[in-house]
């Protein structure tokens, strides 16, 4: 019994061993860079540049609310002493109201622009794969690899210049 069990392990290998590289030889692999691509190409550039100009508008109006309590804090600091006292506590109480106000405008801001900034990535993300299974196709790639889950692989593999210019094709 034993004895059909080795010779069926033996037989198993060597059809491995032979028929292995007949299916190998069609093996056609590629490498990508997704951080450079989303660094480098001219469509990822431009949603970055509408985000910036986006992340800028925001910031010119938390500014200007920053500078009103600014403006606020230094009339109390320095006018304070010539005010009664129930105006001291009127503009304090606004001022905690808009210091408040500050605080909520700039969570509020930041989990928006987290949220466009992982949205945007998943755009991007989503238009990257489909050329990278377009291109796949056209050039029949068996396999194409993300280059981060690589430990090594021979540089000419890599294939991410050539989805930068088609990407930048398409959009």
């Amino acid at each position: 019994m034993k004895n059909i069990l080795f010779v069926g392990l033996l037989f198993l290998l060597k059809a491995i061993i032979y028929v292995g590289p007949l299916y190998a030889a069609d093996l056609k692999v590629g490498v990508i860079d997704i951080q450079k691509i989303m660094k480098e190409s001219n469509a990822a550039k431009n949603a970055h540049a509408v985000f910036l100009k986006d992340l800028e508008a925001k910031r010119g109006v938390f500014n200007a609310k920053q500078k009103e309590v600014q403006a606020l804090q230094e009339e109390i600091k320095n006018k304070g002493k010539d005010m009664s006292n129930s105006l001291i506590k009127e503009k304090s109480d606004r001022l905690s109201k808009e210091i408040k106000e500050l605080d909520r405008i700039k969570t509020d801001m930041e989990e928006e622009l987290k949220k466009k900034d992982t949205e945007l990535t998943q755009i991007l993300l989503k238009e990257i794969s489909d050329i990278v299974q377009e291109y796949r196709k056209k050039e029949k790639y068996s396999i194409i690899y993300e280059k981060r889950t690589l430990v090594a692989y021979d540089e000419a593999m890599d294939i991410t210049d050539k989805i930068i210019k088609l990407y930048d094709v398409v959009k």
